[in-house]
């Protein structure tokens, strides 16, 4: 019985102890949560509620187009004018073709300026004896005024004594002051140019403005020129020049030539004349002589380009 009661004591303090810790680990029953160990837990952030995306910025208004630059001007061309003038010296009416170069009409310079007759002559076609010069300046860029002189179907006329006497009046007193009065034209470096017939024209200008003291012209090309059709004449006016000159200076420049083939080429002609010429030596006068294997009117081409390139460079 004594062991008996010692059994039952144990058994009430474990079972005694076996409530408190039950309870103990359940939190403390009806305690709503009153006595049990507490456990740790990280803290959570939260993140906030997302906001509404930004507005899309307001569309900008385009930009205005840009100001249209200002237009390049167009390059500057050379231009033909065309004038008639009526010759109370020969009584008739000529019609007349002005080469401007392109930059005339943007200067207020003068230009040196060539007078150049047969200017509706066609001795190589298709295009007039203006018009082949005028191209010749053109590629060139050569800065000069060019006065092409119509009245081609009278050259018989007005290219031969004794009406060469009267167109040279008309040349020097009517047709230059017409024209330059109108176009800015460099009277120191004024020429007269022929072929032929006119070709011979520019010795007889040559000749009687020596014979005058009183030079109109300063450069006289004259190419193939027909010397030897009223070569008397011709050389009688040389004599007139020489005597009237008496040594004094004839400041001009007289460019012959000629083409090579003796059977249709003014060859003889103008190299006597070339002879007599620079055997007189006139002080101040330039004489020169240029031979081309070409035909008595295709002369006029490289004729009129060398003399350009010379004397206009």
């Amino acid at each position: 019985m004594q062991q008996l009661g010692r059994s039952l004591r144990a058994f009430l303090i474990f079972g005694t102890w076996a409530l408190v810790l039950g309870m103990a680990s359940c939190g403390g029953g009806g305690g709503g949560g009153g006595g049990g160990a507490a456990l740790p837990f990280a803290a959570v952030s939260t993140a906030p509620p997302p906001s509404e995306p930004p507005a899309a910025p307001a569309p900008q208004p385009a930009p205005p187009p840009p100001a249209d630059a200002p237009a390049e001007p167009p390059p500057a061309t050379s231009r033909v004018a065309t004038e008639t003038i009526t010759s109370a010296k020969t009584g008739a009416t000529y019609p007349l073709e002005i080469y401007l170069p392109a930059s005339y009409d943007g200067s207020s310079a003068s230009y040196p300026i060539i007078y150049a007759m047969d200017g509706d002559g066609i001795f190589n076609p298709p295009d007039t004896r203006f018009t082949n010069l005028k191209n010749i300046l053109d590629k060139r860029g050569t800065q000069a005024i060019l006065v092409g002189i119509g009245g081609t179907s009278r050259r018989e006329q007005d290219y031969t004594l004794p009406g060469a006497t009267a167109y040279h009046d008309f040349l020097t007193q009517e047709l230059v002051p017409f024209v330059e009065a109108k176009y800015r034209a460099n009277s120191g470096k004024r020429m007269l140019t022929g072929l032929s017939l006119s070709g011979s024209m520019a010795g007889i200008a040559l000749f009687l403005e020596g014979a005058a003291n009183n030079l109109t012209f300063s450069y006289f090309l004259s190419f193939e020129g027909a010397y030897a059709h009223q070569g008397p004449a011709y050389e009688n006016l040389e004599q007139q020049m020489h005597d009237a000159l008496d040594g004094k200076p004839l400041p001009a420049t007289l460019i012959l030539t000629r083409c090579d083939n003796p059977d249709e080429c003014n060859s003889a002609p103008v190299e006597s004349m070339f002879n007599r010429l620079r055997g007189r030596g006139y002080q101040g006068l330039a004489v020169e002589e240029t031979t081309y294997s070409t035909t008595h009117t295709e002369t006029d081409i490289p004729s009129f380009t060398d003399s350009v390139a010379r004397l206009l460079p």
